[in-house]
């Protein structure tokens, strides 16, 4: 009964890094996107481009890390 706690617990937690670790990074840049539009507004077209590369970079980096949750979770030892 301990084990089913201690891999739930990993389960859990690993869907936690996978799914919120991507989100705070967005909340982050969209937080700095929205601070810099309003002290600069007629600059709108130059930061969003900025942000473009980061953005684009961590949705790689999240997409990777469903990728890598997938795989270690597949069974792929079982045919059909």
């Amino acid at each position: 009964m301990e084990h089913l706690w201690i891999a739930s617990l990993i389960l859990v937690l690993s869907f936690f890094v996978v799914i919120a670790l991507p989100c705070i990074g967005v909340c982050v840049l969209g937080w700095k996107l929205a601070r810099r539009i309003a002290f600069y507004p007629s600059k709108t077209p130059a930061i969003q481009l900025s942000i473009l590369l980061k953005l684009t970079l961590l949705e790689i980096i999240s997409f990777s890390l469903l990728l890598i949750l997938y795989h270690i979770l597949a069974d792929y030892g079982q045919g059909a």
